[in-house]
């Protein structure tokens, strides 16, 4: 059964070969557990709350094993502190 992450983000504007490399590592991780960005947006305005991230971005995977080969690869585990450097928020 196909399942969604949803990731809200804010992209550090001020680091953008962190980025670079996030994403050099984690396309190809995403493609082979056969995921796809299905939806991406940005929040303008929040109309109750505090707004959580700039964008938010919906990732199919097909199954929740497919979830599991992505986020706990050594790829991306080695890429974290990379992450982090990247997104100024990211959950």
């Amino acid at each position: 059964m196909p399942v969604r992450v949803v990731a809200m983000i804010t992209i550090d504007e001020n680091e953008p070969l962190a980025l670079a490399r996030y994403l050099d590592v984690t396309t190809p991780l995403l493609e082979a557990a056969g995921a796809q960005i299905i939806n991406r947006f940005t929040l303008n305005e929040v109309v109750v709350g505090h707004k959580p991230a700039k964008t938010v971005v919906i990732v199919q995977y097909p199954s929740r094993e497919a979830v599991s080969v992505v986020f706990d690869s050594q790829q991306y585990k080695d890429i974290m502190t990379v992450r982090d450097t990247a997104f100024l928020d990211y959950s």
